[in-house]
């Protein structure tokens, strides 16, 4: 009687143990890299803007080498700021399904991934 009734604990534990690998396993998302990086670069001497430009890619292909472990296929300058002799960047950068999702995000009007800016839309409420 013991030995049957441990080797049924012992089975249904197994069956409960593979349904939930196996619903972990299913529902795994995809893998999605986006990531937002500011960087500080010296401001070349003087107004050239080839100068800038060049110190500019120079940054980016820094942060591209050093900073990520994926391959990029989108780099988006989204802010730049002068502060003393420093020019700080901030760079979006995300893989082909990280571009994807910011698509999706912008294009489809799902709502805002912040809870913050959601709280300023009206609501209806029901009484």
């Amino acid at each position: 009687m013991v030995v049957r009734t441990s080797f049924f604990k012992t089975a249904r534990a197994a069956v409960a143990a593979a349904l939930v690998l196996a619903s972990v396993v299913a529902a795994t998302p995809a893998l999605a890299h986006v990531v937002e990086v500011t960087t500080a670069l010296d401001m070349p001497d003087g107004q050239d803007p080839t100068a800038v430009k060049a110190a500019l890619q120079a940054a980016v292909d820094r942060v591209i080498n050093d900073t990520i472990a994926f391959k990029p296929t989108l780099i988006a300058l989204t802010d730049a700021r002068v502060m003393g002799e420093k020019l700080l960047v901030r760079l979006l950068i995300a893989d082909a399904d990280g571009e994807r999702m910011l698509r999706d995000l912008r294009d489809g009007d799902t709502g805002s991934a912040s809870p913050d800016e959601d709280e300023l839309q009206p609501r209806a409420i029901r009484i």
